[in-house]
């Protein structure tokens, strides 16, 4: 079973008053609030924790673990399998625990956290804005498609995720024509399977079919036969390969981009183009790195700034605040700020720049 992909669901939202009600639904709204949280902030949610009575001993494994809604103040975050958050304890049921105490919260997903700060800022907003918006976007799968193979992926908000992937051997067409043809056959309906699920669960406004020679063509032929309300939503697009080469073929080009230009992960990726292109044809319309930035930004040159979200995360409040202060300044100037993901390529890619670029109104000399 493909599992099925939703949005982070906001339940209240009060910045003045300093608290943000939500639902995480994936593992990707755990990264959105990954991105949010801080050291200093305070975060109330359901947990379990061992209560130990008098009359039992003191070992750490002793007690029986009971739920209850704890608020903690955050010290430690660390974001995996769950999103675990360390902390004193703030506030809960104090028959049963001392305040003060140390405490883990395991976030999971599909259950209620609040999250409170002393003040929201630019950055934190924005995130949640372009969550609430990016929840309304069309979703786009991608198929890419060879003779055998097979790869699904959905563009997500913050990766693209591959849902499915089949790698048949079937037997060549010269050697035995009517055996190729009902081998072809069954992975053609194996494929359309997934798909229909994938529809079913998503329900994306476009589908891209991409692949080599024919074989994508009769595809789209055999979904037709079969279900052409489905067929009606495929755009076929030619592709070099199929599988996950193809795949990153589709993403590198603005194929879904002409289809949903505000999904994130082909945006971001658009924008790094843009900057190496720059880069290569030395235009002096780009710039990078915190000093330069800055010096761009008071000069009003600045047309998009980009950050990758662990520069919201660092320890150092100082440095922290710095980029706010980019971010605050960048807003003033008109200019836009786009956030990218770590947990995407073109994330990492931003780190590995230092995590702070600039494409420029003009050309400047820094």
């Amino acid at each position: 079973m493909i599992r099925c992909e939703k949005y982070l669901k906001i339940i209240r939202q009060d910045y003045r008053h300093g608290y943000l009600e939500l639902i995480p639904e994936t593992i990707d709204d755990l990264y959105v609030i990954y991105r949010i949280l801080k050291p200093g902030d305070r975060v109330r949610a359901s947990t379990k924790r061992r209560i130990r009575k008098d009359s039992e001993d003191s070992r750490a494994d002793s007690g029986e673990r009971v739920k209850l809604v704890l608020e903690i103040k955050v010290e430690n975050i660390s974001f995996g399998d769950n999103l675990s958050i360390k902390g004193p304890i703030v506030a809960g049921n104090e028959n049963l625990i001392s305040l003060g105490e140390y405490h883990t919260i395991a976030l999971k997903e599909m259950e209620k956290v609040i999250i409170y700060k002393d003040h929201w800022n630019t950055s934190e907003k924005q995130i949640i804005s372009d969550i609430e918006k990016e929840s309304r976007l069309a979703k786009i799968v991608i198929i890419t498609l060879d003779e055998g193979s097979v790869c699904v992926a959905l563009v997500t908000q913050f990766a693209v995720k591959i849902v499915a992937e089949i790698d048949h051997s079937i037997t060549r067409k010269f050697s035995d024509a009517k055996q190729h043809s009902s081998a072809l056959g069954k992975f053609f309906q194996e494929v359309l399977e997934i798909i229909k699920e994938v529809h079913e669960q998503h329900n994306p406004q476009t589908i891209i079919l991409a692949g080599p020679g024919f074989t994508p063509e009769n595809f789209l032929d055999f979904v037709r036969k079969r279900d052409n309300s489905l067929a009606q939503k495929i755009q076929f697009v030619h592709a070099n390969t199929g599988g996950r080469v193809g795949l990153h073929e589709v993403l590198s080009r603005n194929l879904p981009e002409k289809i949903a230009d505000e999904q994130r992960v082909v945006y971001e990726t658009r924008l790094l183009e843009e900057f190496f292109k720059r880069v290569g044809k030395d235009t002096n319309t780009v710039t990078y790195g915190y000093d330069n930035v800055k010096k761009a930004l008071e000069m009003g040159a600045v047309d998009t700034l980009m950050i990758s979200d662990d520069k919201l995360r660092i320890y150092d409040e100082k440095e922290r605040e710095k980029v706010e202060q980019l971010i605050e300044f960048n807003r003033q100037m008109g200019g836009k700020t786009v956030f990218f993901s770590t947990q995407h390529e073109t994330g990492e890619k931003l780190k590995s720049l230092g995590g702070i670029v600039a494409l420029l109104r003009y050309s400047v000399e820094i």
